[in-house]
């Protein structure tokens, strides 16, 4: 008769310690501080990556230097390769702030300048430096899925200029084109918090120009058109949520 009974008292604590002991852990394991409390602030884009079908993957974050080479052989016997280099650095901070409790408001700044050289008729000349800028602010809504996951959908609306340059094959001529327009940028992120302060947010980005004008400036011969750009690109970064 003892042996079913201690059995059974064995068993019963087996089942308690089942209960008790995961909610234990998982209630050490919250995060006591929400995510979308009012007065926080986040900035999303430490460190990440992002990619796109015209970039493919690049580096994102709010400082950096990209260093790109290309070669390319002569199509014609004799002819001479084509070779750029080129060197971009850019400043990009990004940032939001909980005005209340689940939206947001904040925006992103870029401003990058590149330089590099180029050859033309086999002799390399150095191309004319560049320089580009993006302004977006923005409105964003946090949902929690819990106290570690959530969705983070934000819209902007902004400006953005960006330069190119080249040289024209016939003649070496250098060849400037300037891009700018109003700009609408959507993301909608998937938000993984590691601790109350870091965290790890992916999804899918896209943005559409609005009134696009290119001009294009070669020898001192200028050209304009209309012109619009559309782009779908995910991201995938670490940020950190402040208390200031």
């Amino acid at each position: 008769m003892l042996l079913p009974r201690v059995r059974t008292a064995l068993a019963f604590c087996l089942v308690v310690l089942a209960l008790v002991v995961p909610r234990t852990a998982r209630a050490e394991r919250d995060l006591i501080v929400p995510f979308q409390e009012g007065g926080r602030l986040v900035l999303d884009q430490l460190s990440g990556m992002r990619v796109n079908a015209a970039n493919g993957v690049s580096y994102a974050g709010p400082l950096g230097v990209a260093f790109h080479a290309s070669k390319a052989e002569g199509l014609t016997p004799g002819a001479a390769a084509d070779q750029t280099k080129t060197t971009t650095l850019w400043l990009a901070p990004s940032a939001d702030v909980f005005v209340t409790e689940h939206l947001s408001l904040g925006g992103t700044i870029e401003v990058s300048h590149t330089f590099g050289s180029t050859s033309v008729n086999g002799q390399d000349v150095s191309l004319p430096g560049t320089t580009s800028m993006t302004f977006v602010p923005r409105v964003g809504f946090y949902v929690p899925i819990g106290d570690r996951f959530g969705v983070w959908p934000r819209l902007g609306l902004g400006y953005a200029r960006t330069q190119s340059a080249a040289f024209a094959a016939q003649g070496g001529t250098p060849v400037r084109e300037t891009f700018q327009s109003m700009l609408l940028e959507a993301d909608l992120a998937l938000v993984y918090r590691f601790d109350e302060t870091f965290f790890l947010r992916a999804g899918p980005a896209v943005s559409l120009t609005i009134g696009g004008r290119r001009e294009q400036e070669a020898g001192g011969v200028q050209a304009a058109a209309d012109a619009s750009v559309l782009s779908f690109s995910g991201v995938v970064g670490f940020g950190v949520n402040l208390d200031p």
